[in-house]
């Protein structure tokens, strides 16, 4: 796990413990005081209040700018949206006396929400229109909707050729999905090149979490069930809907995982990492043993030591988790069966293209 990855898990973490430890210490009502420091402090209600409005307001949006914003190289307008969750948690459990002056927040939201759902809705009618157009071609929807907003490389990020891509991406999971759970839909899908040695391409891997699935869709009809009948049935169909993606999951590390398209390669870090990779963008392929202690800042797919190392001669545009995540790839190593036969190929297309 990358580090701008293991920062936004963490501060995730601690965004939540924050938020539920805060509602122990927020007490109901504020006695009435003179607003000075020392009468602050020497008050428990109103100094918890005050010490709950700094985690609030205060260390959890410098953690958000540091940890997520910096790391991550993220827009910095993005910073208000921890400032809005900070606001809403306040406007609910917040002192009577305090809490109204949030109320700003759930007005504030509607105005907002519409305009966002406005800009929503012009790139899903854009997106639609061109997974309409590409219904009949074939192999992985993840990659003609690539082909069709990358153009030559990566959009800039936070551009709005990048907001299409990354809504047509997460859009195209759904379709591709079922391209690889049904095995007539992709049995002219091009053949593996290598396979990356991933724990997701095990049978019993799949075994496990479709237990695992099936256990939780049970557990939450039960839990659910007793507040509404309605909500349980909703939220145990779209667990148990996961079955369509695990299986992807499997079919994809198992058969999909490393091939080369057209003049491209292909790498599907299981289902939730994709990266296509133009061969003329690989500046040299290497062959030997890296291990992840020595390349935990890069990217590693597969299991065990790395045996490939391809440095690229410009950065690639790695999308993982559905396309919500997107990070840009230097050097990649992989841990696959046969790196010789990889090595063939990508030497095969560069002497033709010398030619």
């Amino acid at each position: 796990m990358r580090k701008p990855v293991k920062y936004r898990i963490a501060f995730l973490i601690i965004a939540a413990v924050c938020f539920y430890v805060g509602t122990w210490f927020l007490p109901s009502t504020l006695p009435d005081i003179t607003f000075t420091f020392s009468n602050i402090i020497s008050e428990p209600s109103w100094r918890n209040t005050a010490l709950v409005s700094l985690v609030y307001f205060l260390v959890l949006p410098v953690l958000y700018y540091f940890w997520v914003i910096r790391i991550g190289e993220q827009a910095l307008w993005k910073v208000l949206l921890i400032f809005s969750l900070s606001s809403l948690i306040a406007r609910y459990n917040y002192p009577e006396q305090l809490a109204h002056y949030f109320a700003f927040i759930s007005y504030l939201k509607y105005p907002i929400i519409a305009v966002l759902m406005v800009i929503e809705v012009v790139l899903l009618v854009t997106i639609v229109k061109a997974l309409w157009g590409a219904r009949k071609l074939s192999g992985d929807p993840r990659i003609h909707m690539l082909e069709k907003y990358e153009k030559e490389e990566a959009p800039e990020k936070g551009s709005k050729e990048a907001k299409q891509l990354e809504l047509a991406l997460m859009l195209a999971h759904e379709p591709a999905s079922w391209y690889y759970v049904i095995p007539s839909f992709s049995k002219k899908h091009v053949k593996n090149a290598v396979h990356l040695k991933l724990l997701s391409g095990k049978w019993w891997h799949l075994l496990g979490v479709l237990i695992a699935l099936s256990v939780t869709t049970y557990a939450s009809y039960v839990l659910l069930s007793q507040f509404s009948e309605t909500i349980a049935l909703v939220v145990a169909t779209l667990v148990f809907y996961l079955v369509i993606m695990f299986v992807a999951n499997y079919r994809v590390s198992k058969n999909y995982s490393c091939y080369v398209w057209q003049d491209k390669v292909v790498v599907n870090n299981s289902w939730w990492g994709l990266v296509v990779i133009p061969k003329a963008n690989i500046e040299s392929m290497e062959i030997g043993e890296w291990r992840r202690s020595l390349t935990k800042e890069d990217f590693h797919f597969g299991r065990g030591v790395a045996n490939v190392k391809l440095t690229f001669n410009r950065p690639q545009a790695y999308y993982s988790g559905m396309a919500l995540l997107n990070e840009s790839i230097s050097t990649l190593y992989l841990s696959v069966d046969n790196p010789s036969l990889l090595h063939r190929e990508l030497e095969a297309f560069t002497a033709q293209r010398e030619i």
